[in-house]
């Protein structure tokens, strides 16, 4: 009886440390793999910057992000069915005020509202969505009625890896 109790108890505590453990994503896992979002291969690997070095990725505006509070960013090449390429950039922030901030930091002009996150903007060839205390910015090097579908589709993918989804 002693030991189905301890087996018990063990199972519920292996239980809760999954679950934990399932909650927690690095900032690479938040990009989708090729086989995730449909029409995209990613071609190469996730890179991670941290707040640090930002201004090595993001030249001339990694001040207003480090403001708004950047952890790290994590960011992937991918290509659309061999006719287009596109980058993807998740920015993990302190805290969700700081992905408001910097989402609210842009200008909405020339842009539509899309339904992805908590927030999105699309900008011809660049969607824009904050979810939580992430960024996230999709830009296609392409600005077409298809890549912008495209680039919605992708979005969507990084939507669903980010946690609470």
């Amino acid at each position: 009886m002693e030991n189905m109790k301890l087996l018990s108890l063990a199972m519920m505590l292996l239980a809760v440390l999954a679950a934990g453990c399932a909650r927690r994503r690095t900032p690479a896992s938040l990009l989708p793999e090729t086989s995730e979002a449909a029409g995209w291969t990613k071609t190469g690997s996730t890179r991670i910057v941290e707040a640090a070095d930002l201004w090595r990725y993001i030249d001339g505006d990694s001040e207003r992000y480090l403001r708004a509070g950047v952890q790290r960013t994590a960011t992937a090449g991918y290509r659309y069915q061999d006719r287009f390429e596109a980058v993807a950039d998740v920015h993990l922030m302190s805290s969700s005020d700081g992905a408001k901030k910097l989402f609210e930091s842009e200008s909405s002009a020339g842009s539509r509202a899309v339904e992805v996150g908590d927030a999105g903007r699309l900008y011809g060839q660049m969607l824009v969505f904050r979810k939580g205390r992430y960024l996230v910015r999709v830009v296609a090097y392409q600005d077409t009625p298809e890549s912008r579908e495209a680039i919605a589709a992708l979005a969507r993918a990084v939507e669903r890896k980010i946690p609470g989804s």
